[in-house]
């Protein structure tokens, strides 16, 4: 069957634990949606394929870049629409949404692991442990200017707090008192969106933009929700 020949190439993560990429922890997700039966490992060199990012499907002969083609992928080789009942508009929303995560509010992640030095002091050693100082330092430095050429780097960190606030209270008011976002069960775009909040939140490598999420108690709850169904041998030992 084609589920046994399922492989997510994604980053290295702790076994049971959402992916510290929000994109690799959405696939992770889609999939199980989906039902389908799926292996996940670190390629040796990730940046062979031709985008040169994670995450990687390869799905028997095809190979799918980027989570959301890879979601289109699901879509139309399984069927797998995963939107529940949402409605042309809410799907508009969504989409909106996740843009603005995938495109700016995940600089804000980006940021506090790299370029700021208590979040690489947290970062280094669980992605470089055994890389020599000098190629992390490197990729460090790659990462950090690519933030600043697409503008984020180039706040101030009030500014940035700022932007990520206001980013955030946008989730929440959306979210409301929903279980999930714009339904009532989890469609596509809880995906991408626990993929977010899970790494800004719950991540081990901390960040003020922790304290912003903890603001909302109706994000904190989602976190734990999704934790509890999508993780839950990572719930468990969160208690």
């Amino acid at each position: 069957m084609h589920e046994d020949t399922i492989t997510l190439y994604a980053f290295p993560t702790a076994p049971g634990f959402f992916n510290f990429s929000p994109f690799c922890t959405k696939v992770e997700i889609l999939l199980a949606m989906a039902g389908l039966n799926f292996t996940v490992e670190m390629p040796e060199d990730y940046k062979a394929f031709s985008k040169g990012k994670l995450p990687v499907l390869k799905d028997g002969d095809q190979t799918i870049e980027d989570s959301e083609f890879i979601r289109l992928h699901i879509l139309q080789k399984y069927g797998k629409e995963l939107n529940g009942s949402l409605s042309p508009t809410e799907k508009a929303i969504g989409h909106a949404v996740c843009r603005m995560l995938d495109e700016r509010t995940v600089y804000g992640l980006v940021w506090t692991r790299w370029a700021e030095n208590t979040g690489w002091a947290q970062t280094k050693p669980i992605f470089f442990e055994e890389v020599p100082d000098e190629a992390a330092e490197e990729m460090r430095e790659q990462v950090t200017t690519a933030a600043k050429e697409v503008g984020f780097g180039n706040f101030v960190p009030e500014e940035m707090q700022t932007l990520i606030r206001a980013d955030l209270k946008a989730v929440a008011d959306l979210l409301g008192d929903r279980e999930f976002f714009l339904s009532d069960e989890p469609t596509y775009l809880d995906a991408t969106l626990f993929g977010h909040i899970a790494n800004l939140y719950g991540s081990p490598i901390h960040s003020w933009i922790e304290s912003i999420i903890a603001e909302h108690q109706n994000l904190v709850a989602y976190y734990n929700r999704g934790l509890a169904r999508w993780y839950p041998n990572a719930a468990q030992a969160a208690t």
